[in-house]
């Protein structure tokens, strides 16, 4: 199959050289430059050779040729004098490359010894030439669905070990993330493909986060996750909310409620049935709720205030939302507690102060006194099996290990928490003006996100009535009547969006009746060949096929990061097979959005 059912990667802006990293004319102490054998330049950095001294040209081959898969992305550890990445570039039109290079002075040092003009203007090169190695962080988020592979010049990586060793791990880090998004996608597309159509009248009645956007700058706010250290600051709430705003998430709201207090927002966009316990006996009067689209149903009728909606993930949400007044978007680092930071960051609050955020286990607990998750474990004990048997279940099966923690000595965490982790440090490097302080003495030390003792927070002036009274202003807007059309709109969107998939339906068919067709004898593989090219035309023609493609998009992506090795037809057959099941899918569900708009249910 051509690439037409395929995703697509939205690819990052080429990402140009500091205006100064070509400026330096002196060459870095212990740049030797030398004539190789083949009669190309080669270069030693103190006495080590950058290329081969015989032929740079058939090294840098070699090189590339070991590590790198058509198509793909290379993370360059250096650029040398340029030839590995060349050789790269010039493999297929569709590769990129990453070339990260702490001295800039050794990239101008290359240009000074080969004509590398052509490469450096390439918009498939993208530089990161400085001492930052958390840039590497964001820009792979481009690649997400690419084949990534790393090729290192030996003497500059032992040059900046420590950098590149970072480096190392932020791959590591992308990598497990990765992994955790396909393996989540595999488990959950299908509960929030039904989420998003069942949630569809709430939808339509909906506004979005953005009535939130700078409403209260320059407030204190208090992020409460469900962590252990959540246990230091609930018996001091009652003082603490006359100063702050109090974001709470869902795991951390049964633990509020038991102390005879609710949140001023709480945030919740999980998609299971189970986490919509955590909201059982709740207290949310005053509350406003702050979702998305795809959570469970049953979280809108266990809070029926009217909630705000963040911008969908997922294609089918986006598609929806065309309809509606959800507007804004809020970060999504794979926990609630991710989420929840952006929105006191998208409100203006500062400082940002948060408990329960431990990120790992201090003392060996792993969640507050109340939570959900410790009543369970409570509920599940038998005499053979106490609670603390599943505490300690839950320790263990993620590979714990332990970091440094707030105290100055170490924590247990595991490489579940190891991704919100990394999610919260680079959020500290993209904004760097956002005051972050966590409450957690026990918890994982954050870079750019420093201790605070409990007295801090204590000590802030009393400003409760003017913060009632903007939350009572939020409350008004939020229940706003929207336009009267709005739902009708919705209604259309669903209507047309099914005669859609209807022909991604139909395209899939022509392409497994062409397959049959061939594995019969029926017809030779050019004839064959020509039908699935017609069926991919006709894929692509459709404005929205990634919205099908959102339920096979961990196989196509194992399939274009050059994982899924086998036959090409039989590829082929998976993918159409794989998108006909999801176009039914779709249809089945957005038959049933289309009835719930009509019955109108009460939230």
């Amino acid at each position: 199959m051509s690439g037409g059912a395929h995703a697509s990667n939205s690819l990052p802006e080429r990402s140009d050289l500091p205006h100064d990293a070509l400026e330096c004319t002196e060459p870095p102490e212990g740049w030797e430059v030398a004539k190789a054998a083949s009669g190309e330049p080669t270069v030693r950095l103190n006495g080590k050779w950058l290329h081969s001294p015989r032929d740079p040209r058939m090294e840098s081959a070699r090189l590339v040729d070991h590590n790198a898969v058509p198509g793909g992305v290379v993370v360059f550890y250096g650029l040398g004098l340029g030839y590995p990445v060349e050789y790269h570039l010039d493999r297929s039109p569709e590769n990129h490359a990453v070339v990260v290079e702490p001295e800039p002075r050794l990239i101008a040092a290359a240009a000074q010894t080969r004509d590398l003009s052509a490469l450096l203007a390439n918009p498939r090169v993208h530089f990161i030439a400085e001492p930052n190695p958390e840039r590497l962080a964001v820009l792979l988020r481009h690649f997400e669905n690419r084949p990534i592979r790393t090729v290192r010049l030996r003497a500059i990586v032992e040059r900046s070990s420590d950098f590149f060793l970072q480096c190392d791990r932020i791959q590591e880090t992308f990598f497990a993330r990765r992994d955790i998004n396909g393996n989540t996608l595999k488990r959950f597309g299908g509960v929030w493909v039904r989420n998003l159509a069942r949630n569809a009248p709430i939808l339509s009645r909906a506004r979005g986060v953005n009535l939130l956007a700078d409403r209260f700058a320059g407030v204190p706010a208090l992020v409460l996750a469900a962590g252990p250290s959540l246990d230091l600051v609930l018996p001091h709430l009652e003082q603490i909310r006359r100063s702050a705003l109090i974001v709470a998430v869902d795991t951390a709201a049964a633990a509020l409620t038991a102390h005879g207090w609710e949140a001023d927002l709480l945030v919740v966009v999980d998609p299971q049935w189970w986490n919509t316990r955590h909201l059982d006996r709740v207290r949310s009067q005053r509350t406003v709720m702050v979702s998305e689209s795809s959570t469970h149903p049953r979280v809108f009728r266990l809070i029926q205030n009217q909630p705000l909606f963040a911008e969908s993930l997922f294609p089918l949400g986006r598609y929806l939302e065309r309809a509606t007044q959800v507007k804004g978007t809020l970060g999504a680092g794979g926990s609630v507690a991710t989420s929840a930071w952006d929105l006191a960051r998208l409100m203006g609050c500062s400082p940002i102060y948060c408990a329960g955020l431990d990120l790992g286990f201090p003392d060996q607990r792993t969640h507050c006194h109340g939570s959900f998750f410790e009543e369970r474990m409570h509920e599940l004990s038998r005499r053979l099996k106490p609670a603390q048997h599943h505490a300690f279940s839950y320790l263990v099966q993620a590979n714990p290990y332990r970091v440094a923690d707030n105290r100055g000595g170490t924590v247990l965490t595991d490489q579940r928490m190891a991704i919100y982790h990394w999610w919260f440090e680079n959020q500290a490097q993209i904004h760097p003006q956002v005051d972050t302080r966590t409450l957690s003495p026990g918890g994982v030390a954050i870079a750019g996100v420093p201790f605070a003792a409990l007295e801090e927070l204590l000590s802030l002036p009393v400003r409760r009535a003017s913060m009632d009274q903007a939350l009572e202003s939020l409350r008004t807007a939020a229940a706003a009547p929207l336009e009267e059309d709005t739902e009708e709109r919705l209604r259309s969107l669903v209507v047309d969006l099914i005669a859609e998939l209807g022909r991604v339906e139909r395209s899939c068919m022509q392409g497994l009746d062409a397959l049959d067709a061939h594995r019969r004898g029926s017809t030779a593989l050019p004839q064959t060949l020509r039908r699935l090219d017609q069926a991919d035309r006709d894929l692509r023609a459709l404005e929205h096929r990634d919205i099908a493609g959102f339920l096979v998009q961990d196989a196509l992506s194992r399939i274009t990061r050059g994982e899924d090795h086998g036959d090409a037809l039989e590829t082929s057959r998976r993918i159409y097979e794989s998108l006909w099941q999801s176009a039914q899918f779709h249809i089945r569900e957005l038959k049933r959005a289309s009835s719930f708009l009509h019955n109108a249910p009460i939230l």
